[in-house]
């Protein structure tokens, strides 16, 4: 049986700089990052139309004014990706242009600033280090379109995606930090947030111990989808990323004291003998 997926489309313009955008998504929306839950497979595209390209060399401004109209739109995403994403880049520019003039630069160079503006609290990636694979290349556009025009095709398994509006980020190992959505009015939630980290901090242990023997299970133990160095958060709001010992404060400021995952064990014990 064939899922028909839902698909959305927005249009935007930014009166300041001469570029528009277009989004479209498959599977996903600004609120859900699944539509179908039985596929775990969504891609977006975004679609750029500049009078001007944008590269590395470009004025700070223009620059800055390209990253802002991203965010324009990716912002209205309520949901951030943690696996590792494929990404496709179409660019139809002047062909003539290209080739006889310096006004487009190489690939690489026009692609970065586009690149740095899908990340943080404002894009859909936590850092690009998540980008697993990336193809970029140019075709010959028609003349009788006036602006150079870019498309960005990101694809992603949607299981792992992590909601914006509580997530923080908790650093448990050394600079290792894991997102996660924390709701501190919910016992349930607290509690869940430090059993996994403590099973992961009992994962890297374990690994420890393995490698003083003279084997190496890192890629089963330490490997993780979900954990990254502090240094891939800096798009994010620091209030947002905790260490552990802050995080255990907070739970406790919140009530979750140990009486509490008593009581929580207790009301889970008897749910599970009435039913």
């Amino acid at each position: 049986m064939h899922a028909r997926f839902a698909k959305y489309k927005r249009r935007s313009e930014l009166p300041k700089v001469s570029m528009n955008i277009n989004v479209s998504t498959d599977n996903c929306s600004f609120d859900k990052h699944y539509l179908v839950k039985e596929s775990a497979s969504a891609e977006m595209t975004i679609e750029l139309e500049f009078e001007k390209i944008v590269s590395m060399q470009s004025k700070i401004q223009r620059q800055r004014d390209l990253i802002a109209l991203i965010h324009s739109e990716l912002k209205k995403f309520q949901w951030v990706i943690s696996e590792s994403v494929n990404i496709e880049i179409t660019w139809y520019l002047d062909a003539v242009e290209r080739q006889e003039t310096d006004k487009v630069g190489d690939l690489d160079n026009i692609t970065k600033p586009i690149l740095d503006a899908f990340t943080g609290e404002n894009g859909v990636l936590i850092d690009d280090a998540q980008i697993g694979s990336i193809h970029t290349y140019w075709l010959s556009r028609n003349d009788q379109k006036v602006d150079n025009i870019v498309k960005i095709k990101l694809s992603f398994n949607n299981d792992y995606c992590f909601n914006k509006n509580d997530l923080i980020f908790i650093q448990y190992s050394g600079a290792v930090c894991t997102p996660m959505n924390v709701n501190f009015d919910e016992h349930i939630s607290m509690y869940g947030a430090l059993a996994v980290i403590k099973a992961r901090k009992k994962h890297r242990l374990t690994a420890e111990k393995l490698k003083e023997m003279g084997a190496n299970a890192d890629r089963y133990l330490v490997v993780s989808s979900y954990d990254m160095h502090r240094t891939r958060l800096n798009g994010f709001n620091s209030s947002t990323i905790y260490s552990l010992p802050k995080f255990r404060q907070k739970c406790l400021n919140h009530g979750f004291t140990y009486t509490a995952l008593l009581n929580l064990r207790k009301a889970h014990e008897k749910a599970i003998k009435s039913s």
